[in-house]
């Protein structure tokens, strides 16, 4: 009868042997489930979905700085290009300086009312004459904000008969704003000056 008890003890204290870890392996694993879970949910929130031209693109969400320098090269390639490279035609001239207009301060404001004073963009409607910028290379300063640039490119003024290349240099600095429809890297240029705009060659057409 003792021995039976005993086989009984013994039998008992392996059930519960078991019990005992068959319990801390549902606790391990429903802890891994909730691990895995916000892991996965935090991967989730850093992608974002893109549709262009009908086709669903995948981007990957990082913070502002890892990107800052592109943004900045990108921010001063788009002012200048709006702000330089024209076309005769009055309402195509106006849409690119309004869009340059956003993009910085009074600095380029003002630069913009002198040569609208002098009669430039109505000079190159009623001359048929166009300007493309060529990039030659962009300098920045990124170690503090605001962040000190130079621009270095060519301007190409197209008449009927010639055409001018021009050296193009300029400088300013980036201040960090907010992000808008009108201005998506959310860098205002201030500052603005034109070191150098000299002719480097003509040649006819």
């Amino acid at each position: 009868m003792f021995e039976h008890l005993t086989n009984i003890e013994t039998a008992f204290g392996h059930v519960k042997r078991f019990s005992l870890v068959l319990s801390i392996g549902a606790v391990l694993l429903a802890l891994g489930a909730i691990f895995l879970s916000y892991r996965f949910q935090q991967a989730a929130s850093e992608r974002v979905y893109i549709l262009l031209d009908g086709k669903v693109m995948e981007a990957v969400a990082g913070s502002r700085q890892d990107n800052l320098k592109v943004e900045a090269r990108e921010h001063v390639i788009r002012f200048h290009d709006r702000f330089f490279g024209l076309s005769p035609d009055e309402e195509l001239i106006h849409h690119q300086l309004s869009e340059a207009l956003y993009l910085g301060d009074g600095s380029i404001k003002n630069a913009y009312q002198v040569l609208r004073e002098q009669g430039y963009y109505d000079r190159l409607v009623t001359g048929n004459v166009s300007q493309k910028l060529l990039l030659d290379s962009i300098a920045l300063e990124m170690d503090s904000g605001p962040y000190r640039f130079w621009f270095y490119g060519r301007l190409q003024i197209v008449r009927s008969t010639s055409r001018l290349t021009r050296s193009l240099i300029t400088t300013g600095v980036l201040r960090e704003i907010t992000r808008s429809n009108h201005n998506p890297h959310g860098l205002l240029i201030e500052k603005w000056e034109t070191l150098e705009n000299k002719d480097l060659k003509i040649e006819k057409r």
